[in-house]
């Protein structure tokens, strides 16, 4: 087993995670989950810098894991992030590189 897999960790489907991303922009936006588009880049929802450190931190605790580099600057959307962050907990990754996939 590699250094970053835990065979107990439980993964997070695409749809979960952008559950959880949806109410996490609409806590720091103040907007409803209809304003909120999966498509959309995050940048578009009007959270500046310091709140996507918040979010990303709170995802981190919330998925067991931590990233190498800030995962929204290579997935910038919510549907895209969501993806890619289901493949990686899938795989049981507790440290997480979005510059490799």
């Amino acid at each position: 087993m590699t250094p970053d897999a835990s065979p107990s960790r439980e993964s997070r489907s695409a749809e979960e995670i952008q559950r959880w991303l949806t109410l996490k922009l609409c806590e720091q936006a103040q907007l409803e989950p209809s304003e909120i588009r999966g498509d959309e880049p995050l940048v578009a929802h009007g959270v500046g810098s310091m709140q996507f450190v918040v979010i990303v931190g709170e995802l981190e605790d919330w998925l067991g894991c931590r990233f190498v580099g800030n995962p929204i600057t290579r997935y910038p959307t919510i549907n895209s992030l969501s993806a890619f962050l289901a493949r990686e907990t899938e795989q049981g990754k507790t440290v997480i590189d979005p510059s490799i996939d």
